[in-house]
């Protein structure tokens, strides 16, 4: 199991960036950040935050997510697949519709047709990427995500308090892999996920989940400089 910690985006940018280089001190696995377009948060380019972090950690790098319902998918295969190139290995995208009407709005879509949008942009990507890293697909509320995701043997991420659809799609995809966005450590664990997200805000909480996840984890390696090591 991969272990990570993400924010939705409501910090100063260089917050953002000394959160990644604090869990990456840490020795978690991976670093998300989502993507954003309206106040209070500061993530509306998480393709530029990722290639910044890159330079400064050795983490593995996602989104948490990267909106496919508003973006051109070209332009999201651009910006990723250049990250890709920067930071080879370490990169995957988990994709998500939006929820916030006001936003689809600002880029001249109705918030009404996000999942057919959805579709039609995961389409129009897998066609032009080809040598694309891994995907996963956010599903909060969707059924059709789920099928998505397990039609394309790509992974699912969850909330840790909406996982109504998970067994959906275990059922139906291959090779299954659960993500889950969790607030705190025990609520994510108790999913037994492949990649277990959990929501900080300062390098203070990083501090206090690592001390949580040596705890509730031995079998991770935890050394006295504060790091842990998983499989990534």
């Amino acid at each position: 199991m991969q272990i990570g910690v993400y924010t939705a985006g409501d910090l100063e940018p260089h917050e953002i960036v000394g959160l990644a280089i604090a869990a990456d001190e840490a020795g978690f696995d991976v670093f998300a950040v989502g993507e954003h377009h309206n106040p209070p948060y500061n993530s509306s380019c998480p393709a530029t935050l990722l290639a910044h972090i890159a330079a400064r950690t050795t983490l593995r790098l996602s989104t948490a997510t990267t909106l496919i319902t508003t973006n051109d998918p070209a332009r999201i295969a651009a910006e990723y697949a250049t990250l890709q190139l920067l930071a080879p290995n370490r990169l995957d995208v988990v994709f998500g519709r939006g929820n916030t009407a006001k936003v689809f709005g600002w880029f001249g879509k109705e918030i009404q047709y996000g999942l057919p949008l959805t579709i039609e942009h995961y389409e129009t990507l897998i066609s032009l990427w080809h040598n694309r890293p891994y995907f996963w697909h956010a599903c909060a509320r969707s059924p059709e995500i789920a099928d998505l995701a397990a039609r394309h043997d790509d992974g699912l991420f969850v909330y840790a308090g909406q996982t109504e659809h998970v067994g959906r799609y275990r059922d139906q995809a291959e090779n299954p892999r659960l993500g889950v966005l969790a607030d705190d450590l025990d609520q994510g664990l108790g999913l037994g996920p492949d990649r277990l997200l959990v929501k900080v805000s300062s390098p203070r909480e990083v501090e206090k989940l690592l001390s949580d996840t040596c705890s509730a984890l031995p079998s991770r390696r935890c050394s006295p400089d504060s790091t842990v090591h998983g499989t990534s």
